[in-house]
């Protein structure tokens, strides 16, 4: 059983609309297909399915009171429910990750010429494994093509990664629960302490060409950003989706000329980035005018920058990341982030976290 990648993230929402907006008007994603009237009345919820390159969304509100979504986002807030991952057989995948200790929510199942299973993930995650679908225009099943679909604007390529946020102390468990169940494996692990708040995080990634990398985040300590988050998504969850582009520069003005908001960065954190990245003091100047962040590893460079969140609880927010054959995360970066994080936290501009890698 191999796994071939993150074919779709699905986040509950709130409001539908509103959800389908961040994504195509902020992002510039394609909504591509949505589901039946048949299969909202048997589900008592309403998809939508957005593509941006590789990347592909879902988002998913309830149409009635009853439903497991209105229940879950009652409890939850707007969080992502399910990362779904392709794979080449989805009953050896589903009886690798059951054997693993991973509970069944739903069996092997072919419909629409697409093969899927779904596991209970980490808190309050799913993963649902898919084959007959790509990262295209592929439908799921009990979805039916929109017409007049607008192309993309070309920013995005793919899911980079996905942040996960633990509680505390429960980062070795998590990470043993998808060494077992999914075969992911430990890549990178590190410990940030700003002031009185420390947060430890590892690396996971697997699958076929390293295409499924989850950064597992934790607090160790009673206040912060990141405890704040486990409070508003009442449990761990997807902290961030960091979405990858070939042209940053690019990306955060469209981005950010259609509504994004990103955090900010004091400008002394560019005061070395010239050194650092070894760029002239021009390029510095363009990425200090947008707030992006500069690191470099052994591989190459990195360059990204973070959104504040959009949704109503304040819980999950955005990355765009430009990988200069960069493999790790950059260590100044977290810092940085956490750092701009913290600010925004104390100062009351956002009530619930919005932390770091």
């Amino acid at each position: 059983m191999q796994i071939n990648g993150i074919d779709h993230l699905e986040f509950y929402v709130t409001d539908l609309d509103r959800s389908v907006e961040i994504f195509r008007d902020g992002y510039g994603f394609q909504p591509l297909a949505a589901s039946t009237p048949l299969e909202d009345s048997l589900t008592g919820h309403r998809s939508v399915l957005l593509r941006h390159g590789a990347a592909r969304v879902v988002v998913t509100a309830a149409t009635r009171p009853d439903s497991e979504v209105a229940a879950f986002v009652a409890e939850h807030g707007d969080c992502v429910r399910n990362i779904a991952l392709r794979v080449d057989d989805v009953p050896a995948a589903c009886a690798r990750a059951t054997a693993g200790g991973a509970v069944l929510v739903a069996a092997p199942l072919t419909r629409d010429g697409v093969t899927t299973a779904t596991v209970a993930g980490a808190e309050t995650l799913r993963h649902t494994f898919l084959s007959g679908t790509g990262a295209d225009t592929s439908p799921l099943p009990g979805f039916s093509p929109l017409r007049n679909v607008p192309p993309a604007a070309g920013l995005i390529e793919e899911i980079d990664h996905v942040a996960i946020c633990l509680p505390g102390s429960t980062l070795t468990r998590t990470e043993d629960f998808y060494r077992r169940t999914l075969g992911l494996r430990r890549t990178f692990v590190e410990t940030i302490e700003v002031g009185d708040q420390t947060m430890e995080s590892l690396v996971l990634q697997g699958g076929a060409g390293d295409s499924v990398t989850f950064t597992l985040v934790a607090p160790d300590c009673e206040e912060g950003q990141l405890v704040d988050f486990l409070r508003a998504c009442g449990g761990g969850g997807v902290q961030h989706v960091a979405f990858r582009s070939d042209d940053i520069v690019g990306a955060v003005r469209a981005t950010g000329a259609h509504g994004v908001d990103f955090l900010s960065t004091p400008a002394t954190y560019y005061d070395q980035l010239p050194t650092r990245l070894g760029c002239s003091s021009e390029d510095a100047a363009v990425l200090a005018g947008l707030g992006i962040l500069g690191d470099r590893d052994h591989w190459g460079d990195l360059l990204q920058i973070f959104t504040r969140s959009p949704f109503p609880n304040r819980a999950v927010f955005f990355e765009l990341i430009e990988r200069r054959d960069a493999r790790t995360f950059g260590t100044a970066n977290i810092r940085a982030l956490y750092e701009a994080a913290e600010r925004l936290r104390t100062s009351g501009l956002v009530p619930a976290g919005t932390g770091s890698e």
